[in-house]
């Protein structure tokens, strides 16, 4: 089995590359790295009203730090432009993000060509634990647009000498079994929802047992019994992978043991807390998902609450790892009159066939 790649993303990030980065090594570097990213952050005018303030060798220690503020999908959704710590200039992307279950304004994230560089570097990590050199990969992320995930994955695997091709991104098993027919990808990239209706396709399944080896399934949350489901009829291990356009599209991917998410931990902070309180919670207690971007440049995040149920995993990863993992996600969370409740995946969209 073999170690999770992105550990060699976290020992670069940690300026020891070719060492296997150890919590100790990440919880020294890690209040820098908050101060560092705070201090940018507040050179937007959402975060200057609330950071602006703080002292200059700010945290001082991690339970300071989890006394700021959260940020909520409502304040991005609000004033995006307010998050942009560089001028309008620097922004090389903008994504718009109309989010499954919202009906109001979408929500906007600038990226910098630095922040899409970071979303490369990972990408190329993440992506190395299912492909091999040589390796046809076959995307249904959008990829027309320049940086989009699907373009970004195209870009990044002759790194790892494989090659992309995007495929077609709206779930028609006919077009997805002539383009395994023609191209015979070794790996399949998808949302459960692009591959629903290939898995009640019997054409589409038997094209996918003659070539494909891996599929990562990312965008959505993963349905109950998915990877069973996949695995069973396209003959392929399934590898899940965690990320929100928050986070700069990617933030954990399992690898070989799936245990877990393995995290871009030098890039993003995250934390579980408590569904009510927001109280930082200990690994195996379940909460919500937060994070802190630690390298964004265009649109920093604070804090950020995502919605998402997890716990962290305790304990090393069977492959090797001594970082800590994120759970599978659980569920989203809704705040209610009689408090917070978990509910399906609101991006679940991808009804088990």
């Amino acid at each position: 089995m073999r170690l999770s790649p992105v550990d060699a993303l976290v020992a670069a990030g940690l300026g020891r590359p070719g060492e296997a980065p150890t919590p100790q090594a990440l919880a020294g570097w890690r209040l820098a790295a908050l101060g560092r990213a705070v201090r940018h952050a507040a050179q937007s005018p959402f975060y200057r009203e609330r950071l602006g303030v703080l002292p200059e060798d700010f945290p001082r220690s991690l339970a300071v730090f989890q006394r700021l503020p959260f940020t909520v999908p409502d304040d991005l959704t609000e004033a995006h432009g307010r998050f942009l710590a560089v001028s309008q200039d620097e922004v090389a992307r903008m994504v718009t993000l109309s989010t499954s279950g919202t009906t109001g304004a979408p929500k906007r994230v600038g990226f910098t060509d630095a922040d899409i560089e970071d979303i490369r570097r990972f990408f190329h990590s993440g992506i190395a634990t299912l492909v091999e050199p040589g390796d046809t990969v076959l995307i249904l992320m959008p990829g027309a647009r320049p940086a989009s995930i699907g373009d970004l994955l195209c870009q990044t695997l002759p790194r790892l000498s494989a090659r992309g091709l995007l495929g077609d991104p709206t779930g028609d098993p006919r077009h997805l079994r002539q383009a395994l027919l023609e191209h015979k990808p070794e790996v399949l990239v998808a949302a459960p929802s692009q591959i629903r209706r290939a898995l009640d396709d019997e054409a589409a399944c038997a094209a996918a047992r003659e070539t494909l080896r891996n599929v990562l399934l990312s965008a959505e949350a993963l349905p109950d019994g998915w990877k069973a489901l996949v695995t069973e009829r396209f003959g392929a291990t399934v590898f899940d992978h965690y990320g929100a356009t928050e986070m700069g599209y990617g933030g954990g991917v399992e690898c070989e043991a799936f245990c877990g998410y393995h995290l871009r931990e030098t890039e993003i902070f995250f934390e579980v807390v408590d569904m009510a309180t927001g109280a930082p919670l200990p690994e195996g207690h379940v909460g919500e998902v937060v994070f802190t971007t630690l390298t964004r440049r265009g649109m920093p995040f604070v804090r950020y609450r995502t919605g998402d149920a997890a716990r962290f995993l305790r304990g090393p990863c069977p492959c090797g790892s001594a970082l800590r993992r994120l759970g599978p996600i659980l569920g989203r969370i809704e705040h209610g009159p009689s408090g917070p409740q978990l509910v399906n995946p609101a991006k679940g969209a991808a009804i088990r066939p």
